[in-house]
Order: C-alpha cells, then sequence, then structure tokens
C-alpha cells in the first residue's frame, strides 16, 4: 500500500527490555518496525531495494529510556512527504528523509507485537513484545475494537508463554 500519509499511534506497558511492538513491510525492501532495545524505543525504516544498501536507505531513531517501567508510555508515529515524526511519551525527533521518500511502500498486513502475519515468511527474527498494548490507531482506525469486534480483516495470534 502506497499511503501518502501514515499515523500510527499507541499506548503501551511492559517489564521487558526488549521487544518488537509492529512491523510492517513491502515486497521490494521497504520496512518500518518498532522495537524495545535495552528499554529505549527504535523506529527502523528502511527504503528501497533491500539488496541494495545504503546509508540514506535505513532511518534509525531512538527515542526514550526505562520504558521497561510497567507504566503506560505513549507512541506517535507520523510520516507525510518526507517528514517524519516520531513522540514517546512527550519526547519528539523530527526528521526530514533525504531524497525520493514520499511513500513507503508496503503491503496491508501491519504485525504488532513481533508476530509477522499469516502466510508470510517470519522475517522477524527478533524478540516478540511481551506486554500490554491500548488505544492502538494506524490511520485513524482503532485495531483493538476491530479485534474486539472480530473483523475479517483483523487476525489475531495468542502465544501463551507457559
Amino acid at each position: 500500500m502506497s499511503a501518502l500519509k501514515d499515523v500510527i499511534s499507541l499506548k503501551f506497558k511492559t517489564m521487558q527490555s526488549y521487544g518488537i511492538l509492529l512491523h510492517r513491510e513491502g515486497q521490494n525492501g521497504d520496512h518500518i518496525t518498532l522495537e524495545l532495545v535495552k528499554g529505549k524505543l527504535s523506529l527502523f525504516i528502511h527504503l528501497g531495494d533491500g539488496k541494495i544498501h545504503s546509508a540514506n536507505d535505513q532511518i534509525n531513531i531512538t527515542l526514550g529510556s526505562l520504558l521497561d517501567d510497567q507504566h503506560w508510555h505513549s507512541v506517535l508515529i507520523e510520516h507525510f512527504n518526507n517528514q517524519i515524526n516520531f513522540t514517546v511519551d512527550k519526547h519528539s525527533h523530527h526528521f526530514h528523509a533525504k531524497g525520493e521518500f514520499n511513500y513507503l511502500d508496503l503491503d496491508y498486513e501491519l504485525s504488532f507485537g513481533g508476530i509477522p502475519a499469516p502466510g508470510k515468511s517470519g522475517t522477524l527474527s527478533r524478540k516478540n513484545f511481551h506486554g500490554c498494548f491500548e488505544n492502538l490507531y494506524y490511520n485513524g482506525v482503532n485495531i483493538i475494537d476491530l479485534a474486539k469486534r472480530h473483523k475479517p480483516q483483523i487476525y489475531i495470534m495468542v502465544r501463551d508463554s507457559y
């Protein structure tokens, strides 16, 4: 999907210092990943062909610290044209991408918690997120509400850690 504007907002809490909160990718190598690393949130965006690696292809922004404190933390990711705004709690990073970055060429599937969408190859090799989400919105759509109403476009996979 080639949206000209993407807005993702959510709240999370966890006691784990590592885990993928969201992941979305396209067939040409574009992807966006929000990952908790050592208690900080890192936003990874890769542009272009996965076979060609350039410093301009990868965007990595890290915000926050001690986010594994079992308190609610808010996240807002906004992408419009070449501008990326990444906010964690009240701390923001505004980034202007170089070159042609009007949109990410991404498939429709968006995974929350690090679990790949059904039918996809498991490209996520890092640790899944263990914690709670609330107020989870993608482009104004309440994802949790869709899941509660068992909408067919939402696939829920719950893993027990017993």
